[in-house]
């Protein structure tokens, strides 16, 4: 009888190492799958697809959470296509420099009920050393909700997602990329300090509703150049 339990009991812990090893041998096949030299995030490795119908928002948030807790310097690639996503929240202080480099679109859900009440788009929160660049779109999508902006109407009316907000951003950078048709304003920076925006183009049609090109409130050393806005 003894026999039997100790033979059962090495056979339980067997298949326990088994079990704990296959888990720790698909995480780093993960990771590693993720990860490409010099800490690259390529969203595309992390399920996402540029077919502008699939929702992004998880691989995009997993890169961020990735790129932000590496040291050095870390880059998450939006490569060329459509990706569609929804609220995005990227909250620091991260450990490296961060540097989102949007070769593709990225597109904004037009579903409201995804965003938070007040929330916006992309949120980036508390993040030093931060570089958004590229040939890329950050696109909105306004015009399938537009409708629903009736502030020229009401004044307390509901308010819209804004696009890109920075807040307690430091030493950073906006460059090359496009941002049109938001729901709301384009950019919004509060209290931020030492920021590069240049070659950036802001655009939205002129009969678009309280589409503002960029807010900026208790911020200093901020610089825009070689900027289009209209």
């Amino acid at each position: 009888m003894a026999c039997t339990d100790n033979a059962m009991r090495a056979l339980f812990l067997l298949v326990l190492f088994c079990i704990v090893h296959g888990e720790k041998e698909e995480s780093k096949g993960i990771d590693a799958k993720a990860s490409g030299p010099g800490g690259s995030f390529d969203i595309t490795k992390l399920g996402a697809s540029g077919n502008g119908k699939t929702d992004n928002t998880k691989a995009v948030q997993e890169a961020w959470a990735s790129a932000c807790g590496g040291t050095g310097k870390q880059t998450i690639l939006i490569p060329k296509g459509d990706f569609l996503v929804g609220q995005l929240n990227f909250t620091g202080p991260c450990k490296g420099d961060v540097t989102i480099q949007v070769d593709g679109n990225l597109l904004a859900t037009m579903d409201l009920s995804q965003y938070k009440e007040h929330g916006n788009w992309i949120e980036i929160l508390r993040v030093d050393n931060l570089v958004i660049t590229g040939k890329g779109n950050l696109d909105r999508q306004g015009p399938a909700v537009w409708s629903k902006n009736s502030c020229t109407k009401k004044y307390d009316c509901k308010i819209l997602p804004n696009s890109l907000v920075m807040d307690f951003v430091n030493n950073g950078e906006v460059s090359g990329v496009t941002l049109l048709n938001s729901k709301f304003f384009h950019m919004n920076m509060y209290q931020c300090k030492n920021m590069l925006i240049k070659d950036v183009t802001v655009t939205a049609p002129g009969d678009s509703p309280n589409t503002d090109g960029i807010h900026m409130g208790d911020s200093s050393g901020i610089t825009i150049t070689n900027t289009v806005i209209g």
